[in-house]
């Protein structure tokens, strides 16, 4: 797992590429079980609305649309939806979910077979897939296919000054093959035909970056883009994130929390106290793997999707079961890997914490949570 930096545009991507095909053609994250995701993705589209005029009745298009969730708040609001999605699994269930789904990847070849059957798409998006697609240029290719002359691509990815700022090292794996920031993106897509309106952080998947992109003359300008556009490439400049230093200086930082959250468990393990964790995303693999997290300090992982009940954490092999157990077993501390949904999980177990257990959050700081305040989120060791 090695991670490079570009010197001439800045752009971080992975060294070796895993065969898209082995990774996504059978998928096992859903969107819909979160409600936090839900929620964002209903405001996503509200914005998507507001700030693009898009009517009712027009053509909505997703790549990577996985369940179907956000192109279901699109067809709430009257638009016409298609999906495109490599996971066969999930592509099925959203299309026997009325919303239509073609189980593919996303490239001119299916831009062309799509724009033909339904024609041009006022609206594209594609939710936190860009990052896993090693052949961007190819999907720009498709995108400017299918996009209508006065259309807007929006898509939204994890956003790289989040990930350094927050020490968010684990949403490095090899799903995710490049690591995004806002400069690259502009320069890429000046050098591609296209145009970068507007974008915008938020706090989803541990800081996510919003880009609104269109045809240089004919799609819609959207209002105060430019501005935002700046504001953030300024940012990224004065925390240095153009600079390969700064990242040489990153791994230290990385070390001393895998350093402290291995010495906590260990600790707690010395004292006879259990631990299970809590969410079994990808990127939990990676920060288990580089803190030293194996089966011996960790005994079960807790997730709330089906498709992963019944399963083995890779490599590690500690079993993923459902969050009932937690109730059957009372473990003395549960270890949030899917720190990201740290506050809904929280909530939404707060039955545990009365009964005395306690949770332990990894990132972005390592953080002990015995009890949840009633008007707000609980923050600090």
């Amino acid at each position: 797992l090695q991670v490079n930096f570009c010197g001439g545009c800045a752009h971080l991507q992975l060294s070796h590429v895993i065969d898209p095909e082995y990774l996504f053609s059978n998928y096992v994250y859903v969107s819909g079980t979160s409600p936090v995701m839900v929620q964002h993705l209903k405001d996503y589209a509200l914005e998507a609305v507001a700030l693009c005029g898009v009517q009712a009745g027009a053509f909505v298009f997703e790549f990577g649309s996985n369940d179907g969730t956000l192109l279901r708040h699109f067809k709430e609001l009257g638009m016409k939806v298609l999906g495109m999605d490599p996971a066969k699994n999930l592509a099925d269930k959203a299309s026997a979910d009325g919303l239509p789904t073609i189980a593919d990847f996303f490239g001119s070849a299916t831009a062309k077979d799509v724009r033909a059957t339904h024609g041009a798409a006022g609206l594209i998006c594609a939710n936190h897939c860009c990052a896993h697609i090693d052949d961007f240029r190819g999907v720009v290719e498709g995108v400017k296919e299918l996009l209508a002359p006065n259309g807007v691509w929006i898509f939204e990815v994890g956003y790289l000054l989040h990930v350094f700022k927050s020490a968010l090292f684990d949403t490095i794996y090899h799903e995710h093959v490049d690591f995004h920031s806002l400069q690259p993106i502009k320069t890429f897509c000046d050098n591609n035909g296209l145009k970068l309106l507007n974008a915008s952080s938020n706090s989803i998947q541990g800081g996510s970056l919003r880009c609104y992109v269109g045809w240089p003359d004919s799609s819609p300008e959207v209002k105060g883009g430019a501005e935002g556009i700046m504001e953030l490439v300024r940012e990224e400049i004065a925390i240095g994130l153009h600079k390969e230093e700064t990242f040489l200086r990153w791994a230290n930082s990385i070390n001393n929390t895998g350093e402290e959250v291995f010495a906590l468990l260990s600790g707690l393990k010395q004292v006879g106290k259990t631990v299970a964790a809590y969410g079994a995303p990808a990127k939990a693999t990676t920060l288990m793997y580089h803190f030293g997290l194996t089966a011996d300090l960790i005994e079960y992982i807790v997730d709330d999707n089906p498709l992963k009940q019944g399963l083995y954490s890779p490599g590690l092999h500690i079993p993923v079961i459902e969050p009932t157990h937690i109730y059957e077993v009372k473990p003395d501390y549960i270890l949030i890997l899917a720190w990201n949904f740290a506050e809904s999980i929280m909530r939404k177990h707060e039955s545990f914490l009365l009964a005395g257990g306690a949770f332990i959050v990894p990132l972005p700081q390592l953080r002990i949570v015995k009890q949840l305040p009633k008007d707000s989120f609980v923050s600090g060791f």
